[in-house]
C-alpha cells in the first residue's frame, strides 16, 4: 500500500512539474528578487523585511497557494567594517533623475538573511527554511557585484486524509494524517546592479532530492530551476521612469520560459505595470511608498493557458518594512 501511496504522491509531483510548480511562481518577483537569487541578501541600506502571498488559479480546487518571509541585513564587523553602522552599508534607490549624480557604490560588505516559504498545492505542502548569506563586492564607484548562497531544509508534506480512492475501505485511507519528508536545500547566484541596470542568475534545487515516502520507489525527485533576470531604468524626466526587465527560467524537461514586464514609477514612491508569461498568463501590477519605510504590492494575472475556463485568474499580495 506504502508503493501505492508513493504513486499516487508522483502523479501529482507530475502535474506540479508540467506546470512548473516544484517552485512557485511570482509576479512581482521584482519587488523581492531574494526569492529568486540569494546573491541579493543585504543589497539594500538598514534591515529588510518582506512579506508575500499569492493564491494561484483562483476557482480551481487544489490550486497552488504560496506564502513567504524574507528578510535581510548588511553586517558591518572587523576590519575596516568595523565602525561602521548597517545604514551605512548597501544602497538606497535614487528617487529622481537629479539623485542618480548623488549615487555611489555600496562598499564592499558581508550580509545575511532568512527565507520561509509556504507552498501548498492539493494534499502536498513544500515548507522551505533557508539562510542566505551574500558578498557585495565595490566595482569602481557607480556598481556592485553579489554573490550569494542559501542554505536549509526542505519539509515536503503529505496530508493523506485529503486523497480520495475508488474504495472506500482501502488500506491506504487509514495511514496517519499527515506523513513528512525532510531534506537539505541548496540555491546559489550571482547579482550584477548599478544606480540603472541589474543582471542576475540563480540556480535553486542544486541538490536533486528524491521525492518518495517509500523506500523503493526511485523515480521522483527534484529538479534544478535556472534563472536570469536583467532590467534597466530609463528615466522619462526628473520625476519618472520606465524599468523594461525579463526573467529567463528553465526547469528540465519543460521548455524554456520567460516573463517580460514594464514598470512606470514616480519618485518610486508609486508605480504601476505589467506583464506577459509565456504560455500561462498576462499580469498587472501597482504599489507604493509609505514614508519611504513601508511598500505595498499587488499584482492579478489573468490566466492565457486553457485554465481559464475553470479560473478566474491569481492575486498576489507583498508587503515590505525598511528598518
Amino acid at each position: 500500500m506504502r508503493k501505492l501511496l508513493a504513486i499516487l504522491l508522483y502523479s501529482s509531483l507530475l502535474f506540479s512539474v508540467s506546470f512548473a510548480q516544484q517552485r512557485p511562481h511570482y509576479s512581482q518577483y521584482q519587488q523581492n528578487m531574494s526569492v529568486l537569487n540569494p546573491a541579493v541578501t543585504g543589497l539594500y541600506s538598514g534591515m529588510d523585511l518582506r512579506l508575500g502571498v499569492r493564491s494561484q488559479w483562483q476557482g480551481l480546487e487544489n490550486a497552488p497557494k504560496t506564502g513567504y518571509v524574507t528578510f535581510s541585513t548588511p553586517l558591518s564587523f572587523g576590519g575596516d567594517m568595523a565602525n561602521y553602522r548597517v545604514s551605512d552599508l548597501g544602497i538606497t534607490e535614487p528617487q529622481t533623475k537629479d539623485d542618480m549624480f548623488d549615487y555611489t557604490s555600496s562598499m564592499s560588505h558581508h550580509a545575511i538573511g532568512l527565507l520561509f516559504l509556504s507552498d501548498k498545492t492539493g494534499p502536498l505542502n513544500r515548507i522551505t527554511a533557508n539562510l542566505t548569506y551574500a558578498y557585495h563586492l565595490a566595482i569602481g564607484d557607480r556598481s556592485n557585484l553579489a554573490l550569494g548562497v542559501g542554505l536549509g531544509v526542505n519539509r515536503l508534506g503529505l496530508n493523506a486524509q485529503s486523497l480520495v480512492f475508488d474504495e472506500a475501505d482501502d488500506p491506504v485511507v487509514g495511514i496517519s494524517n499527515e506523513i513528512n519528508k525532510y531534506t537539505p536545500d541548496l540555491n546559489a547566484g550571482v547579482y550584477f546592479y548599478t544606480s540603472t541596470f541589474y543582471f542576475g542568475a540563480s540556480m535553486q534545487q542544486i541538490i536533486k532530492n528524491r521525492i518518495a515516502f517509500d523506500g523503493n520507489f526511485n523515480t521522483g525527485k527534484e529538479v534544478a530551476h535556472y534563472f536570469i533576470t536583467t532590467g534597466y531604468k530609463f528615466w522619462i524626466n526628473n520625476d519618472f521612469s520606465l524599468t523594461p526587465s525579463v526573467m529567463l527560467k528553465y526547469v528540465n524537461p519543460l521548455p524554456k520560459a520567460f516573463d517580460v514586464n514594464l514598470k512606470f514609477t514616480y519618485r518610486d514612491n508609486v508605480w504601476i505595470g505589467g506583464g506577459y508569461r509565456k504560455n500561462d498568463a498576462f499580469s498587472g501590477n501597482f504599489g507604493f511608498n509609505v514614508a519611504k519605510v513601508v511598500a505595498i504590492g499587488y499584482a492579478y494575472d489573468y490566466t492565457t493557458s486553457q485554465l481559464n475556463t475553470v479560473s478566474s485568474g491569481s492575486h498576489e499580495l507583498t508587503l515590505r518594512v525598511l528598518f
